[in-house]
């Protein structure tokens, strides 16, 4: 047991403050990183099928679906899409909402996405890693010459891990951040 105000109460005192800045900066650093998918600005009563584009805000990586065409040669198909026109608007509001009412090929967690995409797997998997370099994310291959391409991606303190998947006509495109 040790007393208030002794030499080794003092240091304990320190190393308890230590150990809780230090889990304070590594919690803060794992959280810096995010990633989300976002159809805003996709017409979810007007169309069936947008394209997928990738794009940073800030320590985010943001997977987009719109009608209008971006960087990267995917599509994807909504099974329920277009929406009829009695389905209740305010329902798209939450981040998953147009993937789970639209049928579309998304699964998301809170660190994590996955998207199973239409198009050439070589040509998606190029475009990814080009718009990532355009969007100064830079993309260090883990495995070379897999059928898998997985990646160690870094903008600053932020990370995140990619994979790109092919299967016959589409990929899926898997990233989580750290």
């Amino acid at each position: 047991m040790t007393r208030p105000g002794s030499p080794l109460s003092a240091r304990l005192s320190a190393l308890a403050i230590s150990a809780l800045m230090l889990a304070a900066l590594t919690i803060g650093t794992a959280a810096a990183s995010g990633i989300a998918f976002d159809a805003s600005a996709f017409d979810a009563f007007a169309s069936d099928e947008g394209y997928v584009d990738l794009v940073r805000v800030g320590d985010t990586l943001i997977v987009t679906f719109d009608e209008a065409r971006g960087d990267l040669p995917a599509t994807m198909e909504g099974d329920a899409l277009p929406l009829d026109g009695d389905f209740d608007a305010f329902r798209l509001v939450t981040r998953d909402a147009l993937a789970l009412y639209g049928g579309l090929a998304v699964q998301s967690g809170s660190d994590w996405l996955t998207v199973d995409v239409e198009g050439d797997p070589v040509a998606v998997h190029d475009a990814v890693l080009a718009r990532l370099a355009r969007l100064n994310v830079v993309a260090e291959e883990d495995f070379p010459g897999g059928k898998v391409a997985s990646y160690r991606l870094s903008h600053g303190d932020a990370a995140w891990r990619l994979s790109v998947s092919p299967y016959g006509d589409h990929a899926v495109i898997h990233i989580q951040a750290f």
